[in-house]
């Protein structure tokens, strides 16, 4: 039995690529207003935006292996991404941030996970 119907997979494919775009656009942005501040907010911010991106593609792909994959490379995304505001006015480079990123994959493979064996045991 799929967790999701056939006709789902497609909207959760585009709604990734979307969260994926947003991201990337978000982390190369030059100066970030967050809606709550508070000390280390951002990493809160940077962890829940890879938890969304990490845990989606195990509801938009059929193959594990394909949706561990795409989770997965949330992780040299997230690196290449901090990389990068280095040169970003008014963004910096942060290990923390990182850390944060990576953070937010293991919670999300953990959440999709628990997810679909929450829905397979229901029936």
């Amino acid at each position: 039995m799929n967790f999701l119907q056939p006709r789902t997979r497609p909207w959760i494919l585009i709604l990734w690529i979307v969260s994926v775009a947003m991201v990337i656009y978000l982390s190369l942005t030059p100066r970030i207003d967050f809606p709550y501040d508070f000390d280390n907010a951002d990493k809160v911010y940077h962890m829940l935006a890879y938890l969304w991106v990490a845990a989606l593609p195990f509801f938009a792909f059929l193959s594990p292996k394909a949706a561990l994959a795409g989770t997965l490379s949330m992780v040299p995304l997230g690196a290449c991404l901090e990389i990068a505001q280095y040169y970003v006015p008014g963004r910096s480079f942060s290990l923390a941030d990182m850390a944060a990123n990576c953070l937010g994959v293991i919670l999300g493979i953990w959440l999709a996970a628990w997810a679909k064996r929450l829905r397979f045991s229901r029936g």
